[in-house]
C-alpha cells in the first residue's frame, strides 16, 4: 500500500481526528502517501430535525462505511459513539486507536451569571435525550443559586458541528451548550481549528459534569477506524494500531448498554473507570421503559481512592486562578471568588451551589491520577 486513503466527515472535528490517524499511519511507514477524502452523510445534510425523529441508526457513518465497502477508501475513521453495534465489531475490520476525556462539559456565556441574579430561565442546548435528563437535571442542583434566587432550566433543540454550537452560544441563541470534552480538546489542539475554539470559549464559564451524575455515551471520546474485510494489507495495519485496553473499556460500556437500550433516544450513560484502586463499568440514566436506574459492574476488589498529595494541593493553590476544595470550612481559606473552584466530591458541589459558588468540576473520590488528564487538558487547563 503506498497510497492509503482515509474517508472521513468535513467538520473541523472529524479532520481533526482523520488526522490524528493519519499521522499514526505515517509513523508506521513513512513512506507511505495518506489521502484523506470527505464524504457527507445523512446527519449533516439534515439537520432541521432532531436525530431522534430520523429513522434508522448511523446517521453519520452509513454513508461513509458504505464509500468504504465499494472499495473508494482504504479506511474510514468515525467517532465511536456515533456508530451503532449491528454494523460493527467485525473480526479484524476496525481498531480503537485513541481516546480522550470521556466527560462531558457544560460551557455558559458570560451572561447567564446575570440570569441566575434575575432568577431568569437558563436555555441549554442539546439535542440528546440523556442529556436532557441527566444533565440538566445535574445542573438544577450544580448551578449556583444567587441572592436565594431559584433555578430554571429549560432544554431546546440544538444541531450542528461542534464549531458550529459554540458560534451559537457565543451569539446568545443559548445560554449554555453541553458537548464532549473529548471533541474541544482535540479542536483545540488541532491547528486548523484552535485558534477559532479558543475565542470561542474567551469570556465562558464551564462546569465539568461528573461521571457518576452525568455518565457519557458508550463509547465517547473513543476514535474508531475500519476498513473492509477484503482489504489484508489495512486489516494488517489496523490490528497493529489498535488499543486492545481502549478496545476492551469500549466493549465493556456498549455490552451493559445494550441491556437497557440504545440509539439516540437514548436516556442513560455508560462508562468504564479504571484507577489504580478501582475498576468497573458504571451506567445511570432511565431504561428503555423509562425506569431510572443506576447499575455498577466492579471487577476485583475496590480499594479506599487514593488520596491527594499536599504537593499537588500547593501546586494547585500557588497558582492564583485555581482553588481545590475539600470540605466547607476551606472556604475561609481564601479568596475563592475569583477561582476555579475544584471540589474532591460532588456532594460538595451542591452545598457550594447553595451558597452561590460556581464550580467547574469535581473529583468524585476517584482520585488525582484519574482526573489528571482532564484537568491538565487543553479545555480545562488547570496545570501545566
Amino acid at each position: 500500500m503506498k497510497v492509503g486513503k482515509i474517508v472521513c466527515r468535513g467538520s473541523q472535528l472529524s479532520l481533526a481526528q482523520a488526522d490524528i490517524f493519519k499521522r499514526k499511519l505515517i509513523t508506521l511507514d513513512s513512506s507511505l502517501t495518506v489521502e484523506i477524502i470527505i464524504k457527507e452523510t445523512e446527519g449533516d445534510t439534515n439537520q432541521l430535525q432532531p436525530l431522534t425523529e430520523l429513522e434508522g441508526k448511523d446517521f453519520f457513518t452509513k454513508d461513509i462505511q458504505d464509500y468504504l465497502l465499494n472499495g473508494h477508501a482504504d479506511f474510514a475513521v468515525h467517532s465511536l459513539k456515533d456508530v451503532s453495534g449491528e454494523n460493527f465489531f467485525k473480526d479484524n475490520t476496525y481498531a480503537i486507536i485513541e481516546r480522550e476525556d470521556v466527560h462531558d462539559v457544560a460551557i455558559f456565556h458570560e451572561d447567564a451569571v446575570e440570569k441566575l441574579e434575575n432568577g431568569e430561565t437558563i436555555v441549554i442546548g442539546t439535542s440528546s435525550p440523556r442529556r436532557v435528563t441527566m444533565a440538566t437535571e445535574f445542573l438544577f442542583r450544580a448551578l449556583p443559586s444567587i441572592n436565594g434566587q431559584s433555578i430554571k432550566i429549560e432544554a431546546s433543540m440544538i444541531r450542528g458541528n461542534v464549531d458550529t454550537r459554540l458560534r451559537k452560544l457565543d451569539a446568545g441563541v443559548y445560554d449554555g451548550i453541553i458537548l464532549a470534552c473529548a471533541g474541544l480538546n482535540r479542536l483545540l489542539q488541532a491547528q486548523s481549528s484552535k485558534d477559532e475554539v479558543t475565542s470561542l470559549l474567551k469570556d465562558k464559564k464551564l462546569m465539568v459534569l461528573p461521571l457518576m451524575e452525568c455518565p457519557p455515551a458508550p463509547g465517547q471520546g473513543a476514535i474508531v477506524v475500519e476498513t473492509s474485510p477484503d482489504n489484508e494489507e489495512a486489516k494488517r495495519i489496523l490490528r497493529s494500531l489498535n488499543n486492545v485496553t481502549l478496545a476492551e473499556a469500549v466493549s465493556k460500556e456498549r455490552k451493559l448498554a445494550h441491556k437497557y437500550g440504545s440509539g439516540c433516544h437514548q436516556k442513560f450513560g455508560v462508562v468504564h473507570i479504571a484507577t489504580e484502586n478501582a475498576s468497573f463499568t458504571y451506567a445511570a440514566g432511565r431504561d428503555r421503559s423509562d425506569k431510572p436506574f443506576t447499575d455498577s459492574r466492579p471487577e476485583g476488589n475496590l480499594k479506599k481512592s487514593e488520596v491527594i498529595s499536599e504537593e499537588i494541593i500547593k501546586e494547585l493553590l500557588n497558582k492564583q486562578s485555581i482553588h481545590l476544595l475539600a470540605s466547607l470550612e476551606d472556604i475561609a481559606k481564601g479568596h475563592w471568588q475569583n477561582k476555579k473552584i475544584w471540589v474532591s466530591k460532588t456532594d460538595l458541589w451542591f452545598d457550594l451551589a447553595q451558597q452561590g459558588i460556581w464550580v467547574q468540576g469535581s473529583f468524585e473520590n476517584l482520585g488525582w491520577k484519574f482526573n489528571e488528564a482532564t484537568v491538565n487538558g487543553p479545555l480545562v487547563s488547570l496545570t501545566k
